[in-house]
């Protein structure tokens, strides 16, 4: 029968003053703490690790294992007391949980701390993609945009530059809402990978935010249609842009015709195509499309545009 470890009488010492009987108790304790965690039985192997802790209370992996204990039970301070430990004495191997529970608490000081911990480790730790991934991160949570940029600059070092390095550097420029930067970060990664119909469609959303001159625009629109010709809400986009800038309402329309056949429920498009037919003289044919625009919008709250367009197609 397996006795608990916290019967067993022991004196704490230091590592490096452990006999090798204490070093030997040690391993073998820790094993088989080890091995009764993977297999879920955590009160044995908590109780196990507690035991390691007191005969060796310098050993990282050890208070790490502390730390997952009393994160799992909710008990935040003492999981950061034994990752903060994990972490003084094995920055390399630690510094993941005591960084991202620091900052998960959602706490000022936590998130200063945590990214004070993540830049010290990074002095040694360079070539860490997760490292620098997480440091993006949590300086875009504190707003610190151009240190989170930087450290996207350091990722690709690592790991190239590709998709992931133009979505998050995109984002990052939103949030500064420098939607030039963004724009610039969406188009060089189109240079690269000028059929990714996603990107596409981010640089579509920019162009309108940013209302960027009809041509633009337009280009883009065919770019996408040219990978997808029913991609619905570029058709949708391009119909109602030709329409507002006094552009060709014949192929307004056609291009919200095959909007509406795609998604058919959708009251947008509904009210695209509405409006579509009030500049095209064909008001009787606006009024139905604007009120099936309106009923599918059921309890919601009307959008401005929709309702300024209803108003206007029933004035007449």
């Amino acid at each position: 029968m397996w006795v608990s470890c916290k019967a067993i009488a022991m004196t704490t010492v230091a590592p490096d003053t452990m006999t090798v009987e204490q070093q030997q108790q040690f391993l073998y304790y820790f094993y088989e703490a080890e091995r009764l965690w993977q297999n879920g039985q955590y009160a044995d192997a908590f109780a196990m690790f507690d035991f390691c802790h007191e005969l060796n209370p310098a050993d990282a992996i050890t208070n790490r294992y502390l730390g997952h204990v009393y994160n799992g039970c909710n008990l935040t301070n003492q999981a950061l007391t034994y990752y903060r430990h994990a972490w003084e004495q094995d920055p390399h191997e630690c510094w993941n949980e005591y960084a991202v529970t620091l900052y998960n608490t959602g706490e000022t000081a936590h998130r200063q701390e945590a990214i004070r911990v993540m830049e010290q480790t990074a002095l040694t730790l360079h070539q860490d993609p997760d490292l620098w991934d997480r440091l993006r991160d949590a300086y875009t949570g504190v707003k610190e945009y151009k240190k989170a940029i930087a450290a996207q600059d350091s990722l690709d070092k690592i790991e190239g530059y590709g998709p992931y390095s133009a979505i998050n550097r995109y984002r990052i420029y939103m949030l500064m809402q420098a939607p030039k930067k963004a724009i610039a970060a969406i188009e060089d990664y189109l240079k690269e990978a000028p059929t990714d119909i996603q990107f596409q469609m981010y640089r579509m959303q920019l162009y309108e935010v940013t209302n960027q001159p009809v041509k633009k625009r337009i280009a883009v629109y065919q770019d996408i249609l040219a990978l997808d010709p029913y991609n619905a809400l570029a058709l949708n986009n391009y119909a109602y842009m030709l329409a507002t800038h006094k552009g060709d309402l014949h192929l307004a329309e056609q291009m919200s015709t095959k909007a509406i056949r795609v998604e058919s429920q959708n009251p947008t498009y509904l009210d695209t195509y509405a409006w579509i037919m009030h500049l095209s003289g064909q008001n009787e044919l606006a009024k139905l499309y604007i009120r099936q625009a309106i009923n599918l919008l059921g309890n919601n709250p009307i959008p401005q545009e929709v309702q300024q367009h209803y108003n206007a197609i029933f004035a007449q």
